[in-house]
């Protein structure tokens, strides 16, 4: 079992995010511009040289790395490989490497992620439709990662993406196969259940966070609570 991830590495040695823009993989893939700089690598917009269709690829740093943090990289592309195939879990197409990084590369959705959506566009804005079939969405994303032994653990709207109206389960880094963990505070606070928070946490608090996170008003209530 591995507990809370690990503190993010040394980033000394690396090159910068930019340097690598204009760099094609394996004769096939253009990275074109960055859509996230983290603790653990970047996000970037891709383009297949042959046909033009656009991917995401997610630049996972190896350099720096100890023992454990490899385990939770590891960890992250193996648990997301096994659920990707499920339509409202972002699609993991292929993984290449590189002396100094993990190139996992994703299927790309246009509109971003779910926070975006519900607070600068206002997408759900007064539209329960909409609402409900987002939600309802996210549901059978997480009943489907559950039934395959598969536990997110940082469901937010930020971990979520739209692709045509269709929103899609992103992001395992903080993922478990441990059904019930005493691995208190692990997740986002803003989006976690208070006993995630003060008591050994199973499957059922994942309703919480959905609940926070389709506050499609577009601000989140709990948010005030005390934790």
């Amino acid at each position: 079992m591995l507990p809370t991830p690990p503190p993010s590495p040394l980033l000394s040695g690396l090159c910068a995010p930019e340097d690598r823009l204009g760099l094609v993989l394996a004769d096939w893939l253009e990275l074109t511009g960055i859509l996230g700089v983290g603790a653990y690598g970047v996000v970037y917009t891709a383009v297949d040289v042959h046909t033009n269709v656009p991917y995401a690829v997610k630049a996972l740093n190896k350099i720096g790395l100890d023992p454990r943090q490899r385990s939770f990289q590891q960890r992250e592309i193996q648990l997301h490989h096994a659920a990707s195939h499920h339509p409202n879990v972002v699609s993991l197409v292929k993984i290449m490497d590189s002396y100094d990084c993990t190139f996992v590369v994703l299927e790309f959705c246009p509109e971003g992620d779910l926070f975006s959506s519900i607070t600068e566009k206002g997408h759900y804005l007064g539209n329960d439709f909409m609402a409900k079939s987002a939600f309802l969405q996210i549901l059978n994303a997480v009943e489907f990662c559950h039934s395959i032994g598969i536990y997110h653990r940082d469901l937010k709207p930020e971990n979520i993406l739209v692709s045509n109206g269709t929103v899609k389960l992103a992001d395992f880094g903080l993922a478990t196969q441990q059904p019930c963990t005493d691995d208190f505070g692990c997740g986002s606070t803003f989006y976690m259940s208070p006993e995630c928070q003060a008591t050994p946490a199973g499957p059922e608090p994942y309703l919480w966070p959905q609940s926070v996170e389709t506050g499609v008003h577009g601000r989140f209530d709990f948010q005030g609570l005390p934790e």
